[in-house]
């Protein structure tokens, strides 16, 4: 190679290094040997030449996802999942208990089913139903002044006119004294503490000159003429008579609470269990959500009402659902469970029991809540189980803890599970996977025991009997 030529050369390399570490697309230099201009393509070095975007390329968000997610849909939560993928929840901590938000499930010192819900937020303690009967409010106190130490209740919510919710509020006739040690008539939560704000039911079929909703309206009057502000839901969702839809519970944690709409707020059902309060509670991104014993009509207007038509009008998906109406056979539908998609779910009940009935796969919770649920979560949790063998043996009903109290607790970041009694979900618990002996009617009924309310659960040494597992986890 000649001299000229290798400077040619040298300065061509030169050259092309330079456009590169400039970025110039292409560069048109003085040729020094010559009068011609010497182009340097920039195909020399490709990687440096910007690509055209591919136009069939769409973005790494697929868009059928982008059409399903509405704004306020967690951003966890994917759309495409289908409810039929049983999560595995490894994010649920337990025996961890938060101190700024806390939601217990109370057992209740009684064999029967009833509802209780404790709710600590910050310095605001909140009272959800006192069942499951006028005896069980002494226990429902007995607990809560663990927690509550002012003796003050910013907000009590009777969800409904049923015994099994509101007794407690009553509680029996007794000379007695309240938390500040004042002489009381009665034993019922709104005799024993102060009370700042009631919200309780719209509408009820219940007969208010007598009977338990007798004792109960002279309960909320007495907390009234101490100077408690009463509201009916129908008040707080509409806004009206100074009532709001949503309560600040704790301004700086930012936790809040809502009464959620339903329908029969303003109408009348032929179903008390469908006049139910509703409530959803929310800290930040985490929302708990509790529908007293709401049945499939009240969900199926619920859901039509909360269609995602506006952020308003859209349910989230949510930490905790409390599972209606004890997780029986009309209630914690998909029409609902599809809207909210519940990571954690508690059942307030005595498992097993013949309190309401002896078909099996229709005692709390039913085999129907369990296919519905699982279709969401395993993460399910119940108080309480009936001891079918020290029933019949004592001829009374002899209730022992399932998970025993329950208590959901969130600090803002991630929430958690912890049980009094065992932590072991429902579908791993030995009640729901125990062998038990029933009786096959004419009409295919597997009966427990001989009738509602009977302690002769069936054993080995009865006719007729035929084993069976108690519950079935669907595939």
């Amino acid at each position: 190679m000649n001299k000229r030529n290798l400077l040619l050369t040298l300065f061509t390399i030169s050259s092309i290094l330079m456009t590169s570490s400039c970025g110039f697309d292409d560069v048109s230099l003085s040729n020094p040997f010559g009068s011609e201009s010497m182009t340097i393509e920039p195909t020399v070095e490709p990687t440096q030449v910007p690509s055209e975007p591919e136009p069939t390329v769409e973005p790494t968000v697929e868009p059928s996802v982008e059409s399903t997610v509405e704004p306020t849909i967690e951003p966890t939560v994917e759309p495409t999942v289908e409810p039929t993928v049983e999560p595995t929840h490894e994010e649920i901590p337990e025996n961890i208990i938060y101190e700024d938000f806390q939601v217990h499930f109370l057992e209740l010192g009684v064999y029967n089913t009833g509802d209780c819900t404790y709710i600590k937020a910050g310095e605001t303690d909140i009272l959800i139903d006192a069942g499951a009967a006028a005896a069980s409010a002494p226990v429902i106190i007995d607990y809560v002044n663990q927690y509550c130490s002012d003796g003050i209740l910013e907000y009590v919510i009777t969800t409904h006119a049923h015994d099994d919710h509101y007794t407690g509020m009553f509680g029996n006739s007794k000379n007695t004294t309240n938390f500040f040690n004042e002489s009381i008539s009665r034993t019922g939560i709104m005799y024993y503490y102060d009370i700042g704000t009631i919200i309780d039911f719209s509408q009820t079929t219940k007969d208010p000159s007598k009977g338990n909703y007798l004792k109960y309206i002279e309960a909320r009057n007495y907390a009234i003429s101490q100077g408690s502000t009463h509201y009916y839901a129908s008040d707080c969702f509409n806004e009206t008579n100074g009532a709001k839809k949503s309560f600040i519970l704790d301004e700086q944690k930012n936790i809040t609470m809502d009464i959620l709409y339903n329908k029969y707020y303003f109408e009348q059902s032929s179903d008390e269990n469908d006049h139910s309060v509703c409530t959803m509670f929310n800290y930040n991104d985490h929302h708990f959500m509790m529908t007293g014993d709401l049945e499939e009509k009240g969900e199926e207007a619920m859901a039509a009402y909360y269609n995602k038509t506006s952020e308003e009008k859209t349910l989230p998906h949510v930490d905790l659902f409390k599972a209606g109406h004890h997780g029986s056979k009309t209630s914690s539908n998909k029409v609902l469970l599809d809207l909210i998609t519940p990571e954690i779910c508690c059942v307030c009940c005595c498992a097993g029991s013949s309190e309401y009935t002896i078909d099996n796969n229709n005692t709390f919770p039913t085999q129907d809540f369990i296919d519905r649920i699982a279709q969401y979560t395993d993460k399910v949790y119940v108080t309480s189980v009936l001891d079918n063998k020290e029933s019949r043996k004592q001829e009374k009903q002899i209730y022992k803890s399932l998970n025993g109290n329950i208590i959901v607790s969130c600090n803002g970041s991630n929430t958690s599970v912890s049980c009094s009694n065992s932590n072991t979900i429902l579908k791993d618990s030995e009640w729901f996977n125990e062998k038990i002996y029933v009786v096959v009617s004419a009409k295919g009924i597997k009966q427990i025991c001989g009738g509602t309310k009977k302690t002769d659960y069936y054993t080995a040494t009865d006719e007729d009997v035929v084993l069976i597992t108690r519950r079935k986890w669907p595939k």
